[in-house]
């Protein structure tokens, strides 16, 4: 699609086209699921929140790491599970840091254009500027800000990704003929990229706040003394020209530059040079907190430190003898970076090293949990967000693809699942259930009568088949199981189930002690709240 033949590019497209894109569907899809179910309109809870982010690995991962970063520095270390994330830091803060993740982190992982990576890397970079201003400024808003900042060129980064062709019309645009931004945005989009960020963010049903700090404002306007502007949108705007200037300018020009950014928000932000320059180098510093979450590597890390105001000019001009490939200096074949940006020209730093990426560690997911699910309940805490951690934590720690945790109906003597996370969730929460039998002999009773924990390896091996129950099949079976059930003054009142949908797992000492370990923990949460079950 050229300039001539695309008109005017719209929000839908823009949808549409990401549909288009390999495995893009499956993050949009789940995007727009978190986004639908916790809308303003939506009666979605904490817990359910916590459940759809607990969906996708890679996404828990990521957002907890970011939580417990310099982002949220009061929590900094203290949060293990996504359901403590959802109490301590809010609905709203979590569904829209994870909203972020999921879309900057996939275009990090699948692109293979420069250009888009780098804009991934400024968008993280004014998020953290964002939240910096507002802390010197003692704005009390800064993780809202944070995420302002990350948004504010969403529209650009759609089209970059979506329609790279049309991205690099407007890049010539701009260089040949001259014309200002939005003059070539129009020209080869038919809209501006705020215009289209934000037009997008609609339809996700992303926060008017976010939406509107999406928003350019006009340099008259921002000079304008009286002018009233949204504060978030200024400042927004404002963390972008200084990412701008600390990403995009050379070594002898960001002095200069910086002062013409400063001047023209002087009536709004009247902070010395001196103190804006700490400001962007600690900024540089701090997206070493997000180097697992955009996949960096050391070498990478070292080519952001050649941006710092502290490095002379000189040493900025020395050339590496690293010849790595890294996310930073890819080449996208179908389009020439060199003119749609000089960032990342610079190469200085040690031998390349790996990238510093890890995989979650289990033992210690439910070490960290198990205490965090302890400090929690010697607060004021309240039973559901208690039951919510442990079984994320049975989730995660141990890896099972199904948890679910049941409690008995007093009235109808019936198992019915209160918590379920994992594959087929929906199913599992409107199927699985069953009777209380104390004579009825299958492993799930035997279990509830005789107040012993159980793990069945394969539940059509022929010492146990005859014990599977005839109610246990379709969606709901599962080859590999373990029953751990809740007792209450020696009587069980609930159970927790992990299962297994494919056989060959097998569970360690340590993890079989985890789980009891877990399962006392509800039982105590069951004892010092007042939910009345049993």
């Amino acid at each position: 699609m050229t300039a001539s033949k695309a008109g005017k590019i719209t929000g839908e497209q823009l949808l549409d086209r990401m549909n288009e894109k390999g495995e893009f569907p499956a993050v949009l899809q789940h995007i727009t699921e978190i986004n639908l179910k916790t809308s303003p309109l939506s009666t979605t809870s904490a817990n359910e929140l916590a459940s759809l982010v607990l969906k996708d690995y890679s996404l828990t991962s990521k957002l907890l790491k970011v939580v417990n970063s310099a982002m949220y520095r009061q929590f900094s270390g203290q949060i293990s599970t996504v359901s403590r994330a959802v109490v301590i830091l809010g609905f709203e803060q979590v569904r829209i840091t994870a909203t972020g993740l999921m879309f900057f982190a996939h275009l990090q992982d699948r692109t293979t254009a420069q250009y888009v990576k780098e804009e991934v890397f400024s968008s993280f970079l004014t998020g953290i500027m964002a939240q910096d201003l507002s802390k010197h400024l003692k704005m009390e808003d800064g993780e809202d800000l944070f995420i302002c900042g990350m948004f504010h060129n969403f529209g650009r980064l759609l089209i970059m990704y979506c329609f790279p062709d049309l991205y690099e019309e407007y890049v010539q645009l701009v260089a040949e003929e001259e014309l200002t931004d939005e003059m070539a945005m129009q020209k080869a989009f038919g809209a501006t990229f705020d215009e289209l960020g934000m037009e997008v963010a609609d339809l996700w049903h992303l926060p008017t706040l976010i939406i509107t700090s999406m928003k350019m404002i006009p340099v008259q306007e921002i000079k304008n003394r009286n002018s009233r502007i949204d504060r978030h949108r200024k400042l927004t705007n404002f963390a972008n020209e200084l990412c701008g200037i600390t990403i995009d300018s050379s070594p002898e020009q960001r002095q200069e530059e910086l002062r013409v950014v400063l001047k023209k928000y002087k009536n709004s932000y009247n902070i010395p040079e001196e103190e804006i320059v700490k400001l962007m180098d600690s900024a540089l510093s701090k997206m070493r907190d997000f180097a697992d979450v955009l996949n960096l590597k050391q070498t990478d890390l070292y080519k952001l430190d050649q941006h710092s105001f502290k490095l002379q000019p000189d040493l900025a001009s020395d050339n590496s003898t690293d010849d790595s490939v890294n996310p930073l200096d890819e080449q996208d074949s179908t389009f020439d970076t060199a003119k749609a940006s000089e960032r990342f020209k610079v190469s200085v730093g040690p031998p390349p090293s790996p990238s510093i990426t890890r995989k979650e560690d289990k033992p210690l997911v439910i070490v960290d949990a198990i205490q965090e699910i302890t400090n929690a309940m010697l607060d004021d805490f309240t039973f559901d967000p208690v039951l919510t951690m442990i079984m994320e934590t049975v989730y995660r720690g141990i890896g099972f693809d199904q948890v679910i945790i049941f409690f008995r109906n007093s009235k109808t003597n019936i198992m019915q699942p209160r918590f379920v996370l994992g594959q087929n969730i929906e199913d599992l929460q409107i199927r699985f259930n069953f009777p209380v039998e104390e004579n009825s002999g299958d492993v799930f009773n035997q279990v509830l009568a005789e107040g012993r924990d159980l793990y069945i390896e394969n539940i059509d091996a022929s010492d146990v088949n005859h014990r599977k129950p005839i109610w246990f099949r379709g969606v709901i079976f599962a080859p590999s199981f373990v029953l751990y059930p809740i007792i209450i003054n020696r009587k069980a009142v609930g159970l927790i189930y992990g299962a297994y949908l494919s056989l060959g797992n097998h569970l360690n000492k340590q993890q079989f002690d985890s789980l009891k370990t877990l399962r006392n923990q509800a039982a105590l949460a069951i004892k010092l709240s007042s939910v009345g079950i049993a």
